[in-house]
């Protein structure tokens, strides 16, 4: 019986312990050197995914930005709007803000988050790219999550020159080996897979996220922000990005296919 008893308090504490790490945020700070041929000024990015049911802190940006990315999954069914909407107040707030498209997003009325994300004057990236701060070679593409993959980067690229110095997002990382070229994009960031959530050492069913350099180019996949099933995580902690992107021009540069 005693065994039983240890057993159950074992229990308890490491669902405790994995319910404390759901809610212990990590803010990760990244310098992003990317090469280009036509330049940009300096800027800092805050890229956040898969907050689901969280609900931001009033003091969640602390320091000046230039833009937010949401990476999708921003809400899902059964989230009251008021959350959703506080949200995207304390983001909205600190800079422009700019929308990608998730799995569980469209779970609470794509109208009703289409008009909200409006009213706050959110950027939605419906498989397309937008020049940053007036830099008509600075772009920012994203991919719509449902979209159909050929018909979506090809449009999202369609107005993307070979020299442009590009940023990527998409909701999930598994579009990032369509986009594997020597031209492909100088940095590519996703969510959706929470870093498995709950691993067991290496063990998960997602590969853990990460910031990873292939040669001249970057791909940020992160663990997000909430979860999702349960409010547990063990061994993938809960994480948001701040990206200082600063230019590195020389021999080599980055570039972009116009038709992807």
């Amino acid at each position: 019986m005693k065994y039983l008893f240890r057993a159950g308090l074992a229990a308890a504490a490491l669902l405790l312990y994995m319910y404390r790490n759901a809610n212990k945020i990590h803010k990760k700070r990244h310098i992003i050197k990317l090469e280009t041929r036509h330049g940009f000024r300096p800027f800092r990015l805050l890229f956040v995914a898969d907050i689901h049911r969280k609900k931001l802190p009033e003091n969640f940006i602390t320091n000046p930005l230039d833009a937010v990315v949401i990476g999708g999954d921003f809400t899902e069914r059964g989230v009251p709007m008021k959350r959703t909407a506080d949200n995207l107040r304390i983001l909205t707030e600190a800079s422009p803000v700019f929308f990608i498209w998730g799995n569980n997003d469209e779970e609470v009325g794509e109208r009703n988050l289409r008009k909200l994300l409006g009213h706050f004057q959110v950027t939605i990236l419906d498989n397309e790219s937008v020049e940053l701060f007036n830099n008509p070679h600075l772009k920012l593409v994203g991919v719509d999550f449902f979209s159909d993959r050929e018909e979506k980067l090809k449009k999202a690229f369609s107005k993307v020159e070979r020299d442009d110095t590009v940023l990527f997002a998409s909701h999930t990382p598994a579009v990032f080996k369509y986009l594997q070229s020597a031209e492909g994009p100088g940095f590519m960031m996703a969510g959706h897979t929470h870093g498995g959530q709950i691993r067991i050492g290496r063990i998960g069913l997602y590969k853990k996220g990460s910031l990873r350099k292939f040669g001249r180019r970057y791909q940020l996949v992160t663990n997000g922000y909430g979860t999702t099933s349960l409010p547990l995580r063990l061994g993938a902690e809960a994480q948001y990005h701040i990206l200082e992107f600063i230019p590195l021009e020389g021999n080599g540069f980055q570039r972009v296919a116009k038709n992807t």
